[in-house]
C-alpha cells in the first residue's frame, strides 16, 4: 500500500493534468485574477511559485469546495473566511521546500524518467499508446509548453523520491512489541464527566434575589451583553422539518418516474418509499430525511415550495438543478423574537446561579455521591437520566488502553492511565478536581496474549513505520519553513 505521501504526490499530478484537460482556469468569477504586479505570485529560497501554478492550486481547491457546497460557485468572502488563499500557498512552498531539499541532497531524475512518467499517463494516449500530437495539442490549448511541463513533472518525481526515503524510515522492533502490548492491555470501563458549570442551572434563585440583580444599574451593561451572547437562543428564524424523494434530471424518464411515485406515495409510506426509489445517496438510508432547516440551506427553488406548505402535506414534484423532488413537510416552527426585557429574569438568573460559589461547591460534592453510589450499584439508567439532565459526558463500558490514553472522548494523564490500569475491577477512581466531577469505574481488565501480538506485528510495523515517516516529513518541513527565505507577494493575500 502507498504511504500517505507518495499518494498525495500522485493526487497532485493526476488532478493537475486532470483539469488541464477539462478546461482553462475555471476560478469561479475570478478571471481578473490580479497580484498586484510582478510576474511570481512567491519565491522559496530563490525558487519561484508562478502565478500559473497558483491559479491551478486554487482551481483545485475551489472546485473542491465547489462539489462540496452542492455545485455552488465560491465567493470571494467564502474564500477569505475558508483561508483558502492561505492554504494554497502553505502547499505550494512545501512543494518547494520538499523540492529543493531534493536537489540539496542530489536525488537527480532524468529525462528517461521524466518522459517514462509521461508516457504512462493516460490522458496522452491513444489507443493505449502515446500520442504526441495530443500530448503537444492539450499543452498548447493551455499555455503550456512541453519544456514547462516537462518541468513539472521532474520536480513531482523529485518529491516522489525525498518521500520514498522517508518511506524507507525503519522504527525498532522492540518498540512496536511494546507498543502492541501496550493495545493489548486493554481496560473495560464506565467513565462520567460533569462540570461545575453544568450544574449551576440547578442552584435555587429567589424572586426577590432576581428582582434585586435587575434593579442595580450596575447590571444592566452585563444583561444586554449576556443577551447579545445567546441572540440565536431568544431569536430564530422559521424552520421546517422534511423528507424528500430525489430523481436526478439526468434519468430521460424522470418526470415519468416522479410523477409515478407521486401517485402512491403519502405520509405512511414515505419514508419507506424514499430508501426505496430516492436516488439521494443519504436519503436511501434514512428515509429521505432532511431534518430542520431554515430559509437558504437548500436551493430556491426548493425552499420556495417548503416553507409555503402546510405541515403533514405531500408536494408536487418541483425541478431543481439536482433533479425532481417530492416533499413531504413533517413540522414547521414558526419564527421567534424574544425581547431582551423578556428574557431579562432568566438572564439575572443564571447570572446568579454563577456567583453562588458556596452552593455550587456543596452541589458538586452531593451530585459526586450520588454518581458514585450509581456506578457502584451499576445503575446505568439512572446514570443516562443524570448525563442528560447535567449535560455529562457519559460513556458506557468503554474499551480503554494503555496505548491511547482514552477513555470514549475523555483524555487521561499519563498519571492517570498509571493509576486506571493499576486499579482492580469494582474499583472507583476520582479523576476530578474543584471544578470538575471525573469518575471511572473499573468494570474488567484483559492483558494481549503474546500470539495475539504476532499476529498483529507485521500490521502495525507498517503503521507506525508510517506514522514516524510522517512525524519525520513534518518537523524537516517545519525546519525548512523556519530557515528558508520566503517572500510572498504583497497583493496575494
Amino acid at each position: 500500500m502507498r504511504n500517505a505521501f507518495a499518494s498525495k504526490m500522485s493526487y497532485f499530478i493526476l488532478t493537475f493534468i486532470f483539469l488541464i484537460i477539462t478546461a482553462s482556469f475555471l476560478f469561479s468569477g475570478f478571471d481578473k485574477f490580479s497580484l498586484g504586479g510582478g510576474k511570481n505570485v512567491a519565491t522559496v529560497d530563490g525558487t519561484e511559485i508562478t502565478i500559473k501554478e497558483y491559479k491551478n492550486a486554487m482551481n483545485r481547491q475551489i472546485e473542491f469546495f465547489t462539489q462540496m457546497m452542492g455545485g455552488k460557485g465560491m465567493t470571494q468572502k467564502q474564500l477569505e473566511e475558508m483561508g483558502i488563499k492561505q492554504s494554497v500557498m502553505n502547499g505550494l512552498v512545501q512543494q518547494k521546500l520538499i523540492a529543493n531539499t531534493a536537489d540539496s541532497m542530489g536525488l537527480v531524475v532524468s529525462l528517461e524518467e521524466i518522459k517514462s512518467e509521461i508516457k504512462n499517463l493516460a490522458y496522452f494516449k491513444k489507443n493505449d499508446q502515446f500520442d504526441v500530437n495530443t500530448y503537444r495539442n492539450v499543452l498548447q490549448s493551455n499555455g503550456y509548453s512541453p519544456t514547462q511541463f516537462e518541468e513539472l513533472i521532474g520536480n513531482d518525481l523529485k518529491q516522489k523520491k525525498v518521500d520514498e526515503l522517508f518511506a524507507t524510515t525503519l522504527v525498532s522492533e522492540n518498540f512496536v512489541k511494546d507498543v502492541l502490548n501496550f493495545k493489548n492491555n486493554t481496560i473495560n470501563v464506565h467513565a462520567i464527566k460533569v462540570s461545575r458549570h453544568a450544574l449551576a442551572p440547578l442552584v435555587s434563585v429567589s424572586e426577590d434575589e432576581i428582582k434585586a440583580y435587575i434593579a442595580k444599574p450596575e447590571n444592566s451593561k452585563y444583561l444586554e451583553a449576556a443577551y447579545t451572547e445567546s441572540y440565536a437562543k431568544y431569536n430564530q428564524a422559521e424552520e421546517v422539518k422534511a423528507r424528500h424523494i430525489l430523481i436526478k434530471v439526468e434519468d430521460p424518464k424522470a418526470i415519468d418516474k416522479i410523477k409515478a411515485i407521486k401517485a402512491k406515495v403519502n405520509t405512511g409510506n414515505f419514508a419507506a418509499i424514499a430508501g426505496k426509489e430516492s436516488e439521494d445517496s443519504t436519503g436511501k438510508t434514512n428515509g429521505g430525511d432532511l431534518g430542520w432547516f431554515a430559509r437558504g440551506r437548500m436551493v430556491p427553488e426548493f425552499d420556495e415550495v417548503a416553507f409555503k406548505m402546510t405541515k403533514g402535506t405531500i408536494s408536487e414534484p418541483i425541478k431543481t438543478q439536482f433533479g425532481y423532488h417530492i416533499i413531504y413537510l413533517e413540522d414547521k416552527k414558526a419564527a421567534q423574537s424574544k425581547p431582551l426585557e423578556a428574557v431579562k429574569s432568566e438572564l439575572a438568573q443564571i447570572a446568579i446561579q454563577k456567583t453562588k460559589a458556596q452552593d455550587l461547591d456543596k452541589l458538586l460534592e452531593s451530585e459526586k455521591e450520588k454518581i458514585t453510589a450509581l456506578l457502584k450499584d451499576n445503575k446505568l439508567a439512572d446514570l443516562d437520566i443524570l448525563q442528560k439532565k447535567l449535560d455529562a459526558q457519559f460513556f458506557k463500558s468503554t474499551e480503554a488502553n494503555q496505548y491511547d490514553q482514552t477513555i470514549g472522548q475523555l483524555t487521561l494523564s499519563p498519571k492517570e492511565s498509571e493509576e486506571l490500569f493499576k486499579a482492580n475491577d469494582g474499583d472507583i477512581l476520582n479523576f476530578g478536581n474543584a471544578g470538575t466531577i471525573y469518575l471511572v469505574k473499573v468494570n474488567s481488565k484483559s492483558l494481549g496474549e503474546s500470539k495475539k501480538v504476532e499476529d498483529q506485528f507485521v500490521a502495525e510495523m507498517t503503521a507506525q513505520g508510517q506514522a514516524f515517516s510522517r512525524k519525520v516529513r513534518e518537523e524537516l518541513i517545519k525546519t525548512l519553513n523556519n530557515k528558508a527565505k520566503i517572500v510572498t507577494n504583497p497583493g496575494l493575500l
